[in-house]
């Protein structure tokens, strides 16, 4: 089943769903960027920081000297900084570690046989980012929002002239000889187009209507004559006095009949007077003068 929707409502959706899409976009976006730039940033710190450790540290045979956020594991170092068993089957490079609510970013390397893990707590980086996921999110469902406001705000805008010229061609006073054309009203864009086109169906439709009234018109006045010499003749012959009952009937029923003719010529030109009257814009009359005019 085909669902019609108003213009209004389909410029509503298509506005809103093209924000949403964008915003969507965007705010997976920047949790892709945040993501991509969290891992680069960490990971060249880590690195430093281990190679630090091995060259100044370890090389001497000294312990490691570590921020109180960061630890160190070596696969072959002291019970202090043995690799734990949850970071043995790590594979090298850039890993997230989580430990109950706390999160860790950890870099393993291997380095002349010997594997090393640093490993440095982020759970204050995690806070902050999820700060950052939640304004991203929020932002997102104000664009939404404020898509839908200003979409049927425009939606209103866009659909207002067409709204007005529906309405103009719908009054009947379009279809008056005398009303002024639609298309000056609006500018020269789809809707104006539009109104074009309506301005030239009714011009035709003017002149059909001209045309109609024009036949009609002339139609019955030549009607009037013939009808009145056959009412003449019925009455010559109802009126001889040699003509039989039979005969006399047969004469009374052509009068009849060409008399319910003149009544329909009759009527036929009365429509095509008032349907001029009303084309062509009357002159306006108060009753007061209408009844001068009759008892006169």
């Amino acid at each position: 089943m085909e669902f019609k929707q108003s213009l209004a409502r389909r410029i509503l959706i298509a506005f809103v769903l093209m924000t949403t899409l964008v915003a969507g976009a965007f705010a997976v976006g920047i949790i892709a960027v945040v993501h991509l730039i969290e891992e680069q940033l960490i990971s060249r710190d880590l690195n430093n920081e281990l190679n630090r450790v091995l060259t100044q540290n370890i090389a001497q045979g000294r312990p490691p000297s570590l921020d109180s956020d960061t630890r160190f594991y070596s696969s072959e170092g002291p019970a202090g900084h043995a690799i734990p068993a949850n970071l043995a089957n790590l594979a090298l490079g850039f890993h997230e570690v989580f430990e109950g609510e706390s999160s860790y970013h950890a870099l393993v390397r291997e380095v002349d046989g010997r594997r090393y893990v640093m490993l440095q707590d982020q759970s204050e980086f995690e806070a902050r980012e999820q700060v950052l996921y939640r304004v991203v999110m929020v932002g997102f469902g104000l664009s939404v929002v404020l898509a839908l406001l200003l979409g049927w705000v425009l939606a209103r805008k866009v659909i207002e002239p067409v709204v007005r010229l529906a309405g103009q061609v719908r009054h009947r006073d379009q279809l008056l000889g005398m009303a002024p054309p639609l298309a000056p009203d609006y500018a020269s864009d789809e809707v104006g187009q539009l109104a074009l086109a309506f301005d030239d169906t009714l011009g035709r439709l003017h002149e059909v209507l001209h045309r109609e009234r024009l036949f009609t018109s002339d139609v019955s006045h030549e009607l009037r004559t013939p009808l009145m010499v056959l009412a003449s003749s019925c009455e010559l012959l109802v009126e001889n006095p040699g003509l039989d009952a039979r005969g006399r009937a047969q004469v009374q029923r052509m009068a009849r009949a060409t008399e319910e003719m003149r009544d329909l010529v009759q009527t036929f030109l009365f429509l095509a007077r008032s349907q001029h009257e009303e084309v062509s814009a009357a002159p306006q009359a108060s009753l007061s003068s209408v009844a001068d005019e009759l008892a006169s």
